[in-house]
């Protein structure tokens, strides 16, 4: 009987270290906007995060080249995403627009903490 009450002690501990290392996330749920120098002018973007995740990033306004620009947002925003970071790789010959995500981001995360 002892060992048995014992045992569900120690499950119940440790369920409840599971559940609430899984609540801690480092991020406020909401839509954070930032933006940051780019190659022509500022990239303004919104980082929505839900369940403490970064669930999306959305450019809202930018001047950068049609064409180049697009191969820094369709990579880097993705990677972001996934990583759930900016340690991300910059983009070969779109650099100055993929860093401007990468730091708007940044911006927008650093306004979501905790």
């Amino acid at each position: 009987m002892k060992q048995k009450l014992a045992f569900s002690f120690v499950l119940l501990l440790v369920v409840g270290l599971i559940i609430g290392c899984g609540a801690d996330t480092p991020w406020e749920d909401g839509t954070y906007p930032a933006s940051a120098e780019g190659y022509n002018d500022e990239i303004s973007l919104e980082v929505v995060i839900s369940g403490g995740e970064i669930t999306e990033i959305n450019i809202l306004e930018h001047s950068e080249t049609p064409g180049i620009a697009d191969s820094a947002f369709d990579a880097v925003i993705p990677a972001i995403i996934e990583a759930q970071s900016t340690d991300v790789d910059s983009v070969s010959g779109a650099t100055l627009t993929a860093d401007a995500v990468i730091e708007a981001v940044e911006k927008a995360l650093a306004a979501a903490e905790k």
